[in-house]
């Protein structure tokens, strides 16, 4: 009997070791599996937001060389954008289009010193191929003469055609406007 029982047990730990080795081997695999997903995601994320970067860059470009016209195949029909301005509502294709010309009516001089670009992501932290900048506007006011520089922060949203959808500007518009009118005399 005891021997019957010794060799039960060790019947029993060799199924259990093999499964022991099934079950790491399933999950050392399941590891390796997802990364090599995970990487392939990230290439294609990396490649879309390179992609879309330069479409963000060229976006800039044209507005500081004031060319509305280039800018609207790069800026989705449907496109909403969040403008800067204090109490603003978002505004759709035209609204954005005459907001920039706007802008470009009141200054010369327009320039963009980004000070980073960088990749955006969703709501849980996975590249999605957008494009966020920091930098530094810096234009001249028509009104007045004065150079204004203000430092903002700039999101673009892409749809699959590698259109602008939707845009936010984050900084002191309402700021920028008032120096631009405000009296050169003192």
């Amino acid at each position: 009997m005891k021997l019957y029982f010794i060799n039960f047990i060790k019947q029993k730990l060799e199924i259990m070791n093999l499964k022991y080795f099934i079950l790491s081997f399933f999950v050392v695999l399941v590891t390796f599996s997802c990364e090599v997903n995970n990487q392939k995601a990230d290439n294609e994320s990396d490649d879309l937001y390179a992609k879309n970067l330069t479409t963000a860059k060229k976006f800039f470009e044209l507005f500081k060389t004031e060319d509305t016209e280039a800018q609207k195949p790069l800026i989705c029909p449907g496109v909403t954008h969040y403008p800067p301005f204090y109490g603003s509502e978002p505004v759709k294709y035209d609204g954005f289009v005459s907001g920039n010309k706007a802008w470009m009516d009141n200054f010369d001089d327009i320039t963009y010193d980004a000070r980073v670009w960088l990749p955006g992501t969703d709501s849980l932290g996975v590249k999605d191929g957008s494009v966020r900048t920091y930098g530094t506007w810096s234009a001249k006011s028509m009104a007045n003469g004065k150079t204004i520089k203000v430092r903002a922060y700039h999101y673009f949203n892409f749809n699959s055609a590698g259109q602008i959808h939707e845009i936010g500007d984050f900084f002191d518009a309402s700021g920028v406007m008032n120096a631009a009118l405000a009296s050169s005399e003192k």
